[in-house]
């Protein structure tokens, strides 16, 4: 099964869900769930925000209105604020209820828009967490290594953070591409669970899949939108970045136009994010891969 997804930032379709991340993660650890809260803002996040039994789930106030419904029926907790300050207001009042681990996602919670200038209040509640109460906080994207390398370095998620002992004991906080590779922040190794994947199923998503859906974008949808590919994570002006997942195909829309003004809030990243769902879906049902749109 393939779960597609239309985002701000990306069109993805993955192998795994975020709830399959949050359920794997409570059970090596030992973490009850009703200990566990979770927060988010995109389609992506709803099967987390979703699980069952789950202590707390949560949304900041910038979050889809899909979202926010996902957390009214788990009868959760919908921040005033936006991204980070919704975030902080979310962890005070699991902190409230007792919750002993929170899973949070990247984009939209934590940050906003690629804007990494308040990292510091970030690190701030890092140095803290996992003692007197303050839950212990992992973080669940959607997005690759590569798009990770900044928000670590900002957000001080690195060997500084071995001061404090929970980290030390728990040090795989970074949850990228939905929990298939878990990141050590204190010394940037890696655990990759992809090989836990079905091989066929994910070697057809990478190959066939991927190349059929970007030769249609390239055919069909670029020519209409004034569109180009971008070869590097920093150019995304008009242009379209296939990112360098190894679970996931996924296709940003792009950042920007040309003249600086944000893409991602425009009529035209509304059509292309239907477009790319719709070849997506078009394309899996061509190759036989059973497929979902969340």
């Amino acid at each position: 099964m393939i779960y597609i997804s239309a985002n701000t930032a990306a069109v993805d379709a993955a192998m795994v869900t975020k709830d399959r991340a949050v359920r794997g993660l409570a059970e090596y650890h030992k973490i009850p769930l009703e200990e566990l809260a979770v927060i988010g803002d995109e389609l992506i996040d709803i099967p987390m925000l979703s699980i069952e039994g789950i202590g707390l789930a949560g949304a900041p106030s910038n979050a889809q209105d899909k979202v926010k419904e996902a957390v009214e029926r788990r009868k959760g907790f919908i921040a005033q604020s936006k991204v980070l300050d919704g975030f902080l207001e979310f962890y005070e009042e699991a902190r409230s209820r007792g919750i002993t681990h929170i899973v949070s996602d990247r984009d939209g919670v934590l940050v906003k828009k690629g804007d990494l200038s308040r990292g510091k209040e970030f690190q701030s509640l890092a140095m803290q967490m996992g003692n007197n109460n303050n839950p212990y906080v992992s973080i669940l994207t959607g997005s690759g290594m590569e798009q990770n390398i900044g928000f670590m370095e900002k957000y001080g998620l690195n060997a500084n953070l071995a001061k404090n002992q929970e980290v030390q004991r728990f040090p795989y906080l970074l949850l990228v591409e939905n929990g298939t590779i878990h990141v050590n922040v204190l010394t940037g190794e890696t655990i990759n669970y992809c090989k836990s994947l079905n091989p066929y199923f994910l070697a057809k998503l990478k190959g066939e899949f991927e190349e059929i859906v970007r030769q249609k974008l390239e055919q069909e949808v670029f020519p209409t939108l004034n569109l180009e590919w971008s070869t590097e994570y920093a150019d995304q002006a008009e242009k379209v970045y296939i990112a360098p997942k190894q679970s996931m195909s996924t296709f940003n829309i792009p950042r920007k136009f040309r003249d600086g003004s944000d893409y991602r809030s425009s009529e035209n990243a509304a059509l292309l994010r239907k477009a790319i769902a719709g070849i997506m879906a078009e394309t899996a049902d061509k190759l036989g891969m059973p497929h979902t749109m969340l």
